[in-house]
């Protein structure tokens, strides 16, 4: 059996030789270029699937039932590791993230993304932390993921979702500090926190983006039976109104021509609402802002209240059932990726000027087997794109 101090050693050993690959002769972690007329950004969500094991069936199906008859607490990350769902999900999420990075890469490439900004959900199915198991998911998954052509040298404003903090504490610990120095190209703001803000700065413009924790706000996370709850969602649950007062401080003090909320679940939804989130959408309404989120594994556009929200949860494993749950295309839901077999992969580009904020949708034909599920004609080109003129205030 290997050893705690042998356990150190081995990552430690190998973060050390990731950081002499990595760190492109600087310290500290990459931006995006400053000054550009106009500045483009991938927006990307619920893509990490890569490297995960999920625990046999045998054990799924037999021993844990066992082991709950016999009242023995089973850890969350193993029962969320038994998820029928995803455990039926990750040879084809692996496959579909790999060829999604692929696309991504390609468009990214035509249209020159300076950077990518996560909205979470970045490992599932339990997220990483420091041992060599989750620096060997951080490799597949994400390093080694995306290491390619455009991603080389773009940085990644990341965000958590729910997959992300299954571990507690010491998952948000690795995607938060561990993570930017294994890695310059992965952001997470200056000061080691789950919630953070940066500014995009053009020739003439500002972007100003807030970064929360959107589990910290939901209620069904709180219940005990949640493979969600654990030291570090209560912590953050009862320190919610902190997330607030900093959206609420950093919105007001910018003066920037955009003002953009980045978080992972959806207060607008064809699947669900989270209602939770109410105080940081009055913020966003309040300045004229705009949302970006994922947690729905599809691609969407919705409109309420005067805020467009952007839905980028389509780089993984999309599923049907979060964009195509019965809402039609109208006044609220703009645009759904979606139809009665599959939702396609993809993701949203962002043209940023002092003018307008461009939204494109980039969505993947999805032809398997001679069999064209999403059939998209030119999928290099936006499938659907709209266009925020009103700047923010």
């Amino acid at each position: 059996m290997v050893s705690g101090v042998k356990h150190v050693l081995i990552a430690a050993a190998y973060l050390s030789g990731v950081l002499a690959k990595r760190h492109h002769g600087k310290v500290g972690s990459l931006v995006a270029p400053v000054g550009a007329e106009v500045l483009t950004v991938g927006v990307i969500g619920d893509y990490g699937w890569t490297g995960w094991t999920p625990a046999p069936d045998h054990f799924c199906l037999e021993v844990l039932p066992a082991l709950t008859a016999a009242n023995i607490t089973i850890p969350t990350e193993i029962q969320n590791d038994c998820d029928p769902g995803d455990k039926s999900y990750i040879t084809n999420a692996t496959a579909l993230q790999t060829d999604t990075a692929s696309y991504v890469g390609q468009v990214c490439s035509m249209k020159n993304c300076s950077a990518f900004i996560s909205v979470g959900d970045n490992f599932y199915d339990s997220g990483v932390d420091f041992t060599t198991g989750g620096i060997l998911r951080f490799q597949a998954a994400w390093v080694d993921m995306y290491s390619q052509g455009v991603f080389d040298y773009a940085p990644w404003y990341q965000c958590l979702g729910n997959h992300d903090v299954v571990k507690g504490q010491s998952g948000v610990d690795f995607e938060t500090k561990i993570a930017p120095l294994y890695d310059d190209r992965w952001y997470f703001g200056t000061k080691g926190h789950p919630y953070y803000s940066y500014d995009l700065k053009g020739k003439d413009w500002t972007a100003t983006f807030v970064v929360v924790d959107s589990d910290c706000f939901l209620s069904k996370y709180q219940e005990n039976t949640s493979v969600y709850y654990n030291e570090y969602t209560q912590k953050c649950h009862k320190d919610k109104h902190l997330q607030v007062e900093f959206l609420k401080e950093e919105f007001e003090k910018s003066t920037a021509d955009w003002k953009f909320l980045q978080l992972h679940h959806p207060y607008m939804s064809a699947s669900g609402n989270n209602t939770d989130l109410r105080p940081l959408i009055e913020v966003v309404e309040k300045h004229n802002g705009i949302v970006l989120n994922g947690h729905d594994h599809c691609l969407a556009h919705y409109e309420y209240n005067g805020t467009n929200y952007v839905l980028s949860g389509a780089a993984g494993y999309p599923q049907a059932g979060d964009c195509n749950n019965g809402i039609k295309t109208g006044p609220f839901a703009k645009f759904l990726a979606a139809n009665a077999e599959t939702a396609p992969s993809g993701f949203v580009t962002m043209d940023i000027s002092k003018e307008s904020v461009n939204v494109e949708y980039y969505v993947r034909d999805m032809q398997f087997l001679n069999n064209d599920l999403y059939p998209v004609p030119h999928d290099l080109k936006p499938l659907y794109s709209f266009e925020i003129t009103q700047h923010s205030t």
